[in-house]
């Protein structure tokens, strides 16, 4: 795979589905040379198009991964994740599940709460916090936005395992809002098995949170 190619996976994995111009203009390319590259993916299975329509004229296209792409980065040795939750839902059911993604869940906030304790303010321990969870290959940043920060994974590692254990996703967000502490609303925007390309976080401080309304926790 060339250079330019594995950049445009790259970059359709932190952006999700984006238009040519955009990719042309980060590669430093002409849009007639992405256009080749695209298309010579799209022969190989990795990336897909849909055409969006945003007011008069033509519509955009917008290309994505494929599943087959967004295996191009991996997950975590999936075959053996896999088969221990069967073999731990076989052996000891739902219980046994719950048993064990609860004791990963206080194995990680040890972790994170260890590593967070020198940040010296909201800030820098959600900066921290994202190169903690880009270690582990959730390729995170945090983006500022209008109600406090948005935590963005664009890759899920362990997304083969969390499909079929959907408990691991729930405790995910129970983890931010543990190592986040109480001066802020964590709520999840987008996720990753629901449709979306990526998942995210919005980080709300909560005088903000509570002058905004609720928010869904899903």
């Amino acid at each position: 795979m060339s250079a330019a190619t594995s950049k445009i996976l790259h970059l359709l994995k932190q952006q999700g589905p984006t238009p040519l111009p955009p990719l042309a203009e980060a590669l430093s390319l002409t849009t007639m040379g992405v256009r080749q590259h695209l298309h010579k993916l799209e022969e190989q299975g990795l990336v897909d198009y849909e055409d969006r329509r945003q007011g008069p004229g033509r519509p955009s296209r917008h290309w994505f991964l494929s599943d087959a792409g967004h295996r191009q980065f991996g997950d975590r040795h999936q075959d053996l994740s896999l088969q221990l939750i069967d073999g731990i839902d076989t052996l000891f059911g739902a219980e046994g599940l719950n048993r064990l993604i609860e004791h990963r869940f206080h194995q990680q906030k040890a972790l994170y709460l260890e590593t967070l304790r020198s940040a010296k303010s909201l800030p820098e321990r959600l900066q921290m916090l994202a190169q903690l969870r880009h270690q582990e290959g959730y390729m995170a940043r945090v983006i500022e936005c209008d109600q406090g920060w948005l935590l963005v994974e664009d890759h899920c590692p362990i997304c083969a395992a969390a499909e079929r254990c959907r408990g691991l996703c729930q405790q995910e967000l129970a983890l931010f809002r543990a190592v986040l502490g109480e001066k802020v609303e964590v709520t999840r925007s987008e996720h990753l098995l629901e449709q979306g390309s990526r998942c995210a976080y919005q980080v709300t401080p909560t005088a903000a949170a509570s002058s905004s309304g609720p928010d869904s926790d899903s």
